[in-house]
């Protein structure tokens, strides 16, 4: 039952936060300010910077990746090429 009780609890306060969102101020609504503010700090553009890194670095990764199978795979098929005219 505290489960249940805490459940409703966490639904209230997250209802009356999602209200109190939507009052403007200066007009426009606390949401958008929040959500402005938060494209604009410097935390955020940190953790742009970061993740635009590591999806390079993940590109890059299987880009390499791409490239060492395929001549992997061209080096087989030599391989077989010249075992087959002897």
């Amino acid at each position: 039952m505290e489960e249940l009780k805490f459940v409703f609890k966490c639904f209230a306060a997250t209802a009356l936060l999602i209200v109190l969102m939507q009052v403007k101020v200066a007009g426009n609504s606390i949401e958008s300010h929040s959500f402005r503010w938060l494209q604009k700090s410097t935390v955020s553009q940190y953790i742009q910077s970061a993740a635009a890194g590591g999806a390079m670095a993940i590109r890059n990764l299987g880009r390499s990746l791409g490239d060492g199978v395929a001549s992997t795979v061209d080096g087989f098929q030599e391989g077989a090429h010249e075992k087959a005219i002897r």
